[in-house]
């Protein structure tokens, strides 16, 4: 998440009262609704009724929150409207079992890290999963080598086939030992740490979200990934509650 003093709320803003704090993240499609994921810290601290999502045409939806994860850096919103692209979750053929990354395995992200820096612009990113934490046991979290910056929360990952496996909400100059490590661990450029899928899900589930899921797995270009990646993520932005700092 960045927390930024921007001019995107600067129509609101008059001269006898400060610039209005907007915080800006990332989120992705799951659905064809407009339906989308991001971090729960990304719009916890938002105005009621200011978050909006700029969508990769170029324009702004107001988006509303269908759920904020008690167990997991997890939220869920939506724009409203229909979508053509969204992340399918990546499942073991036709067995409904989600599938989580290996140790090694090559990913890829896309989001909006370092949104000033950037011009609001997607960086993306191809990374390498590293061993960590058991990825089958609660809290589901996993980390890979990458650079990601502020304003990536929130950020899809991404197989070499195009599908869902996990979803940022962290990064670290160091490689956290461990999961009741990681809060101390800072936010830098070596590692990112993310939820798989089984985190994805069980909060899908217990909120009876309908998602995509795809298990026919076929190794795409990564041109295409990376198209496909720019479609379906989006830039969120809200103002910030006035009682946050």
């Amino acid at each position: 998440m960045a927390t930024v003093s921007t001019l995107l709320m600067a129509a609101l803003a008059s001269v006898a009262n400060p610039e209005p704090t907007t915080i800006l993240g990332t989120g992705f499609f799951y659905n064809s609704n407009g339906d989308f994921f991001t971090n729960r810290h990304v719009v916890s601290s938002c105005k009621p009724g200011s978050i909006s999502a700029r969508t990769s045409d170029g324009n702004w939806h107001p988006a509303t929150i269908l759920a904020l994860s008690t167990e997991a850096d997890i939220a869920a919103g939506t724009i409203k409207m229909p979508v053509d692209a969204f992340a399918s979750i990546r499942i073991y053929g036709n067995t409904g079992y989600v599938s989580v990354p290996g140790e090694t395995e090559d990913i890829f992200s896309a989001g909006f890290s370092a949104p000033q820096i950037n011009n609001l612009k997607l960086q993306t990113k191809w990374g390498q999963i590293q061993p960590w934490s058991d990825p089958n046991k609660s809290p589901y979290v996993q980390r890979m080598r990458m650079d990601a910056f502020p304003g990536a929360s929130g950020s899809p990952i991404l197989d070499y086939a195009g599908l869902l496996v996990g979803i940022l909400f962290a990064g670290s100059k160091y490689p956290a030992p461990d999961i009741d490590s990681l809060r101390s661990a800072g936010y830098g450029d070596k590692w990112i740490f993310f939820y798989n899928n089984n985190a994805i899900v069980k909060f899908a589930n217990k909120n009876k979200l309908s998602y995509a899921s795809w298990g026919d797995w076929q190794r795409k270009d990564p041109m295409f990934i990376a198209e496909h990646a720019r479609r379906i993520t989006v830039l969120i932005s809200c103002e910030a509650k006035s009682d946050q700092p």
